[in-house]
């Protein structure tokens, strides 16, 4: 379960540095700094030595795509569950490892409750929606839309 956690927050770490560095056009070289970490003061995570190889073969991808780290998370993943589904059912707050499984169903699923924020806007704020099986923008059955 501590590895398919540290993955997932690594690779969520990684990905939002990625996303900053696009949005402010910081040029961030990746694997170099995965690097870096490994020989920082606190870290120091041998798994960092993994993820600046898969780094540097596609900076752009997901940690959690790289075929080394998404055979681990075939792995382990499912005892990440089990820690997770045993913590929750006996009231014992798990927020980071809770999290990192969030992540890793979120990245994993195509199409997920998180559509519905469209719905929502639309019945909000008249801002339409798209569907699946329709081209073109859309409004719900509400309001003075109907």
């Amino acid at each position: 379960a501590l590895i398919a956690g540290k993955i997932m927050c690594y690779a969520q770490g990684f990905a939002l540095l990625s996303k900053a560095g696009a949005t402010y056009g910081w040029d961030l070289p990746m694997p170099a700094i995965a690097e870096v970490w490994r020989e920082g003061c606190i870290i120091r995570s041998s798994m960092l030595n993994d993820m600046a190889t898969a780094l540097g073969e596609d900076a752009a991808r997901n940690l959690m795509f790289a075929p080394y780290f998404a055979g681990l998370m075939t792995t382990h993943a499912g005892a990440l569950r089990r820690v997770v589904g045993t913590a929750v059912a006996h009231g014992l707050p798990v927020p980071a490892m809770s999290a990192a499984l969030s992540y890793f169903d979120t990245m994993r699923t195509g199409r997920s409750t998180a559509n519905m924020i469209q719905a929502q806007r639309d019945f909000f704020g008249a801002h339409s929606f798209e569907r699946t099986d329709t081209e073109g923008a859309h409004h719900g059955p509400w309001g003075s839309n109907a």
